[in-house]
């Protein structure tokens, strides 16, 4: 049984597309053959997850709910070491091979890196919002163009 600090609770979870989608196109990734993750801080005081486990990457629905588990677990155990941040997790073809060793090795490496390059970026994009950025030039005056003769 799994104890209170260890349970995937609903305020950790991404639910709608608009989450998703943000966490796509603005969050830093990390991938490997088997599995590939994106990362952007969420400005909450907890981490969340969303997952992506296709059918073409990972074979029948118990193969799909068998790394579903596995991710449930690796972020359950994980998510009190990490920053407040959004993750998602999308299955890619090598996970339908891999070992339940190497999927758990894979994701730990790519969350762990997706995460920091989400801070990173967040970071040097602070750093660039703050940096003075110079004046737009004039615009250049057009001259009319001569009547046309027939």
């Amino acid at each position: 049984m799994i104890d209170g600090r260890h349970r995937f609770r609903p305020e950790q979870r991404l639910r709608t597309g608009a989450q998703y989608e943000r966490v796509y196109k603005q969050g830093a990734r990390a991938g490997d053959a088997v599995f590939q993750v994106h990362a952007l801080p969420n400005g909450l005081s907890h981490a969340r997850l969303g997952m992506s486990v296709s059918a073409r990457t990972v074979g029948n629905a118990v193969n799909r709910n068998r790394v579903r588990r596995l991710i449930r677990e690796v972020f359950r155990h994980e998510c009190g070491l990490m920053p407040p941040v959004d993750v998602v997790v999308t299955s890619r073809p090598g996970a339908r091979d891999a070992t339940r060793e190497q999927r758990i090795d894979s994701l730990l490496r790519q969350m762990k890196l997706a995460i920091r390059k989400a801070a990173t970026d967040t970071s040097r994009s602070a750093a660039q919002a703050a940096r003075p950025r110079p004046a737009p030039a004039p615009p250049t005056p057009v001259e009319p163009a001569p009547p046309e003769q027939d």
